[in-house]
């Protein structure tokens, strides 16, 4: 049954693992996947419904003598956060996943693996396919486009769903039941720049190598940001003469630490371009010094004179700098237990394009009035700058409390499955069941899932016999609840 995985004790979830890496799924590309599961949905006589955002919801009958049960929602997103290593041939429009295991790591080949959130997806078909397992009535709720600001879940009509129960799978972490999550916003900042004609020789400065990952779950990891280092740079040149920036591009997708940027950059004369290359290299040095992430000791500098016939004024130039300087990564923590980050911003993306300089940020935090007031400080920095902004994908936090039924049961079976301990905590980053809290007056829920590491990298892995327990413990709280 499987071709790129072994040694595994549970078939079917992995082989559904095989099946969906199969389909391109980054974010906005989910036409495809939905309509493998309307068709499977289909092939298996499930009751099946599909919405215009490629939402899928698919239910399955109760096992005999369990028809009166309440119903239990399984939950999962079924797009990726589409990255590649720049060396890597790859198009996530047209191509599949390469998996490659080793031993009992899953990975792909050199891009990111699509384990978040593929494998509660797999995990949700296994469980509708599977005919041994004792279970209520089953809601499986496959939405779209989360990755992007759970944009699916925003969209869908829950009036379909009768269930009061939920069990999201998009955990990362095996030996927790998460209770709680930060809610978050993003916010488009826009800047009209001044283009003049430019006669002294450009340095083109690439940087890259960085880990980067999930700009919630790992943003107190101490990994650096591609595009704050850039600015950094470019701030320690204007120590030796005047500077204008003519090209800058770092980072790609919102909600993921960039890992490489690119800029040119023009001193003020021909004399003090080599003046400026030296330091490019002193600072690579001192930066290489101070990284507190093993896993950002690939960084890498390179530099090139070239002929740059226009650069932006100087004035832009400092607006520039002055939005790579915005307070980027944890800006303040919570005061009681768990300590995590209580509010946090990830300067994602940056672009000279179309005549602007426009930039993608992220802001995180349990409290709603911190993701106003960034959307203020963000306001204020546009005004500041003459730029524009929008803030859009909003979405809500959400904690439940740690004794409910749910939580308890999932510790019952995890223990029975396994035979250890799992603890209820919170994360902060942003999870569906806070928007669908929202939605479903009543809802209990709670979210779960296997081991992952480095999500939304290339670096991507997943741990093989994680999976294997969690879907263990699926069967039992089906069992149990």
């Amino acid at each position: 049954m499987l071709s790129n995985i072994s040694g595994v004790k549970n078939q079917l979830p992995f082989y559904y693992f095989e099946q969906i890496s199969k389909i391109p799924r980054a974010s906005k590309n989910e036409a495809e996947i939905a309509r493998y599961l309307v068709e499977l949905a289909k092939s298996h006589n499930l009751e099946c419904y599909s919405d215009e955002h490629n939402n899928v919801l698919i239910k399955k009958k109760a096992t005999q003598g369990r028809e009166n049960e309440p119903a239990i929602m399984l939950q999962a997103h079924t797009d990726m956060v589409a990255e590649k290593n720049l060396d890597t041939d790859h198009n996530f429009d047209t191509d599949e996943i390469k998996l490659i295991q080793e031993n009992n790591i899953l990975r792909a080949d050199g891009t990111t693996l699509g384990a978040d959130d593929g494998f509660g997806v797999a995990i949700m078909l296994a469980v509708l396919t599977d005919n041994t397992l004792s279970h209520p009535p089953i809601e499986c709720l496959f939405t779209s486009s989360e990755e992007i600001g759970l944009v699916g879940a925003g969209l869908f009509d829950y009036s379909k769903i009768s269930a009061k129960r939920m069990i999201n799978l998009d955990s990362a972490e095996e030996d927790t039941v998460i209770i709680g999550c930060c809610g978050g916003i993003r916010t488009e900042l826009s800047m009209k720049t001044e283009v003049e004609e430019n006669k002294v020789q450009g340095i083109k400065i690439k940087l890259g190598g960085l880990c980067g990952g999930h700009s919630g779950e790992d943003i107190d990891r101490g990994r650096q940001n591609s595009n704050i280092l850039m600015g950094q740079l470019i701030c320690e040149l204007k120590k030796i003469c005047p500077i204008k920036i003519a090209y800058m591009s770092g980072g790609d997708k919102d909600n993921a630490i960039p890992r490489e940027c690119e800029a040119i950059v023009v001193p003020e004369s021909n004399q003090l371009v080599s003046t400026c290359v030296g330091l490019v290299s002193v600072y690579r040095g001192l930066i290489e010094e101070k990284i507190a992430a093993r896993e950002d000791q690939g960084l890498y500098f390179t530099w090139e004179i070239i002929d740059t016939p226009q650069a932006f004024s100087y004035e832009t130039t400092e607006k520039i700098l002055k939005i790579l300087s915005v307070p980027n990564g944890v800006i303040s923590y919570r005061t009681t237990p768990p300590i995590l980050p209580e509010f946090s911003r990830n300067l994602a993306r940056v672009r000279t394009e179309n005549g602007c300089f426009n930039v993608g940020l992220s802001s995180r935090s349990y409290l709603e009035e911190r993701l106003d007031f960034s959307c203020s400080f963000l306001d204020s920095l546009a005004d500041e700058v003459g730029a524009t902004t929008k803030h859009h994908e909003r979405y809500p936090g959400w904690e439940s409390p740690q004794e409910s039924d749910l939580v308890v049961a999932w510790q019952s079976a995890y223990e029975r499955a396994t035979g250890r301990k799992t603890s209820p905590t919170l994360i902060h980053a942003g999870l569906e069941c806070g928007l669908m809290s929202s939605k479903i007056p009543g809802l209990s829920a709670i979210s779960v899932g296997c081991n992952v590491h480095d999500l939304h990298t290339p670096k991507e892995t997943m741990e093989i016999d994680s999976m294997d327990r969690i879907y263990d413990t699926v069967s039992i709280v089906l069992e149990i609840l």
